[in-house]
């Protein structure tokens, strides 16, 4: 009766309580609308079509559990976001007479309801946690053992010992340099890693967790050899290296299975609202400012001689040339007198800045003051070049002096403003300058950008620098 009761627990912390709480929503919100009980009947099904669809294709599935635990918050509303758009889509396709208003409501509501999901499964798993401990671990549905005694081997057996979820006791550990009495959490040694046969006679083992340190690791063949003749599930854990920046997740490489680290944001979900945003962006700004933008080319042009556009070659997302568009601000010749100021460069590294350059015009001077210059970028960022917020696109020759940290910043694609160019871009050190950039990426968010972008207008309108 215990072990039923905790599966029914651990359900509902899983992906069955999550429907059950869409349901749930859609039976109070619909009705509220006016809606038939037929028609709720053929959502409710859709719905759990979507659902079932999804998480049978979202990625690799769970080790040792059935269920998909529901922890934290995020991916949480991230998994419910794209189940919304899959179940608006499925309105839209099968001309169920949902208003956008209603189920804008039944959205939102789901996405309350799911957090209230979360609270109480945290709760309910802290209370699994203690019944196991009561119970001496008489009542879990699988057992491990785990191959190793290092660091490694010491946090798989946390892992474990903290996820009632898994519902799976740790037996002990194999090992192949330790022998006699050794314990951790109160988990023993329980023999060298050749003694498998002799255990398994003895016990239930259902999976051995494969936790050596890397020096090790070529040892272990013939151990698997055996678990696999057994039939014994083995999970190996393949942390060939300790990331401090880098997020990994497993995946594919045309079919062979490998593992990916990546020090960059990876929300598809997001990212995908962000090159939204910035294409929508792009074309709305370059449609307010077309007066503006006409006006400073018949300036430019009346002024000097050379053309309205000043066409550059930067280097983008991971280092990918592209032609960078902004309105000339110097004589046609700039670049063939930057040798002979190189020695009045106000900026450290590999940037040249001067303050008062002579080679800008009085009309560039002033497009450069109120940024008028950098308008033509939002070219850029139509033909995807570029992003509204990103790192400043450096130069080529810029980038072949970088140290190997500052090449961080090409992994994401470059912006027209960040945060060098709401903090003073002419005031900020070069070091200062990569450290801006590398903390952008490191803690983006669409509410960052948002923020960036917003402070953004006050600082061009204070006229804060030149590019």
């Amino acid at each position: 009766m215990r072990d039923r009761a905790k599966k029914i627990l651990l359900g509902l912390c899983g992906q069955p309580g999550a429907h059950l709480a869409t349901l749930f929503v859609m039976g109070v919100v619909l009705p509220v609308g006016g809606y038939s009980g037929r028609l709720i009947i053929e959502m409710a099904a859709g719905l759990t079509l979507i659902r079932v669809a999804f998480y049978l294709t979202r990625g690799p599935l769970p080790v040792l559990t059935a269920y998909r635990v529901r922890k934290r918050i995020q991916r949480v509303m991230a998994d419910e976001i794209r189940i919304s758009v899959a179940l608006a889509a499925a309105c839209f396709v099968m001309l169920w007479p949902v208003t956008m208003f209603n189920l804008a409501w039944l959205i939102a509501a789901n996405l309350v309801a799911q957090m209230a999901v979360v609270a109480v499964s945290r709760y309910i798993l802290r209370q699994i946690s203690r019944m196991a401990d009561r119970s001496g671990g008489a009542n879990y549905r699988r057992q491990t053992i785990i191959v190793g005694t290092g660091e490694r081997a010491r946090r798989a057996a946390d892992m474990i010992i903290d996820s009632p979820e898994l519902d799976t006791l740790v037996i002990g550990f194999l090992d192949y340099r330790k022998d006699g009495l050794w314990r951790y959490r109160d988990l023993p040694l329980i023999g060298h890693a050749d003694d498998l046969a002799q255990i398994a006679a003895t016990c239930q083992i259902d999976a051995l967790i494969m936790a050596v340190e890397p020096e090790d690791i070529h040892r272990t063949r013939g151990l698997f050899m055996m678990a696999e003749e057994m039939g014994l599930t083995v999970c190996v854990l393949p942390e060939f290296y300790r990331p401090r920046l880098s997020r990994v997740r497993p995946t594919y490489l045309n079919g062979m299975p490998t593992l990916v680290y990546r020090a960059v944001p990876e929300n598809q979900v997001l990212l995908f609202v962000k090159s939204i945003v910035d294409r929508l962006g792009a074309l709305c700004g370059l449609t307010l400012a077309a007066p503006i933008m006409l006006a400073s080319a018949i300036a430019i042009k009346l002024e000097s001689k050379g053309p309205v556009f000043f066409r550059q070659t930067r280097s983008g997302l991971n280092g990918k040339p592209f032609r960078l568009f902004k309105f000339r601000t110097m004589c046609d010749n700039a670049e063939a007198l930057k040798a002979d100021l190189a020695d009045k460069n106000e900026m450290s590294g590999p940037v040249f800045k001067i303050k008062e350059d002579p080679r800008v015009t009085r009309v560039g001077r002033l497009l450069r003051k109120t940024s008028i210059d950098e308008i033509p970028q939002f070219i850029n960022v139509l033909n995807g070049d570029m992003s509204l917020v990103g790192p400043r696109p450096p130069l080529p020759k810029e980038v072949a002096q970088y140290e190997p940290w500052q090449r961080r910043k090409l992994s994401v694609r470059p912006g027209v403003t960040c945060t060098w160019q709401i903090n003073g871009r002419n005031e900020v050190d070069f070091d200062d300058w990569m450290r801006l950039d590398l903390q952008y990426i490191d803690n983006w968010s669409l509410w960052q950008d948002t923020k960036i972008l917003a402070k953004t207008v006050p600082a061009v309108m204070k006229g804060s620098g030149a590019s």
